[in-house]
């Protein structure tokens, strides 16, 4: 989580000054609007800058400018209407608007539902930790690890668990539930780390064999449950067989969005995921892109210049490889007809911004996921 926060916080320092100049554009058409008619394109910019921050802000986590931003636009569209009272409101409505752009950033007003961790870079074996106050078995499980390439590092108690995975995150853990003389068992962590993103999987190995034992591990996230005795050669077994299930998750995403912004953004939270992200922000490059990277998702914005992420996605439904890509709309538009649009035009999902985090890795994770099952199912492979 404090991982998160420090990457956050260093890419709304590194935008901050970007949005400030998407809110001068607003303020100078508003200030314009209050002498004389609105020239189009002014109209044009600035609704455009609008329409960025609405969804952008919001992803950051400052809710209420984005409010604000999505009640200027909705004044500002209707520029032929406006009265001296409304042009007065209008300017009191960007006052605001830049009032909250300066306040402090907060992490804690991201809709994150569970804590976030970035795991490490990976190195070239496998890290396991042994969470088992048995030193005489975790010594063995160690030596047998070493056989299957494994890097295995021992601790005897949950308090210690956590430093170790605080301090550099493993790959998977084995876990056993019994302590007899630590004040904290083995579910307790198990529980916990069933909230970090991206899932870290947990092996339960315990003489605790108790079907309510093995509920709450399965309701915890556990993968697996082993009952000791069990020969190490099989729990190794067990530990290689859910590494190689963990990575599947990995795949590659490209991104279109004329927002680099919002794409710095994506990248920030997808990337700890194991993603292979390419960023595209000019949807003239999108087919040449495509093409070259042959991605396993595509994800798009719906209005961007030139070319929309509704004319994109048609594109891509009209060529016969990429016809069964999937593809989701990421987009600050709600209203019913642009939603009706993308999924006419052949989108497989559609979030609106601001983005919940939580809820775009999990969309992602299951279209990769349905994908994969769907091109079992005609004997494809994965």
């Amino acid at each position: 989580m404090e991982q998160l926060k420090t990457k956050l916080a260093a890419v709304w320092e590194e935008l901050k000054e970007n949005y400030g100049d998407r809110i001068s554009v607003v303020e100078k058409a508003i200030a314009l609007l209050q002498e004389s008619p609105l020239n189009e394109e002014l109209q044009k910019q600035a609704l455009s800058e609008l329409h960025t921050l609405i969804g952008t802000l919001g992803s950051f986590g400052f809710v209420e400018a984005s409010r604000l931003a999505d009640e200027i636009k909705q004044i500002l569209q209707q520029i032929n209407h406006l009265s001296s009272e409304k042009l007065e409101y209008l300017s009191q409505l960007v006052v605001l608007l830049r009032k909250e752009l300066n306040q402090p950033f907060a992490v804690s007003n991201l809709e994150i539902s569970t804590p976030v961790k970035t795991p490490p870079k990976q190195s070239s074996s496998p890290r396991l930790l042994i969470v088992d106050d048995d030193p005489a078995l975790a010594s063995v499980l160690s030596l047998e690890a070493v056989q299957w390439g494994i890097h295995a590092e021992v601790v005897c108690d949950v308090p210690s668990a956590r430093e170790a995975i605080a301090n550099s995150r493993p790959d998977i853990v084995l876990l056993d539930l019994c302590f007899p003389n630590a004040q904290e068992d083995g579910l307790v962590l198990l529980e916990e780390l069933a909230t970090y993103q991206p899932p870290l999987p947990v092996i339960v190995f315990t003489v605790q064999e108790s079907f309510d034992n093995r509920v709450n591990v399965a309701r915890f996230g556990g993968c697996c449950f082993l009952q000791k005795p069990t020969p190490p050669t099989e729990v190794m077994e067990a530990i290689s067989q859910t590494l190689q299930q963990v990575t599947k998750i990995k795949a590659k995403l490209l991104i279109i969005d004329d927002d680099k912004q919002m794409l710095k953004f994506l990248q920030t939270l997808l990337e700890p995921w194991g993603f292979e992200l390419t960023l595209v922000n000019s949807p003239n490059q999108f087919w040449e892109v495509l093409e070259q990277t042959a991605p396993d998702l595509l994800v798009l914005d719906v209005e961007m210049p030139e070319f929309s992420g509704i004319d994109l996605c048609q594109v891509v439904r009209n060529e016969p490889r990429w016809s069964q890509l999937p593809v989701l709309f990421v987009s600050v538009h709600k209203d019913t007809s642009i939603v009706e649009q993308v999924f006419k035009a052949g989108a497989d999902d559609f979030i609106s911004k601001p983005i919940v985090v939580s809820e775009l890795v999990e969309r992602v994770l299951k279209r990769l996921e349905r994908t994969r099952s769907l091109r079992r199912s005609v004997g494809c492979g994965v």
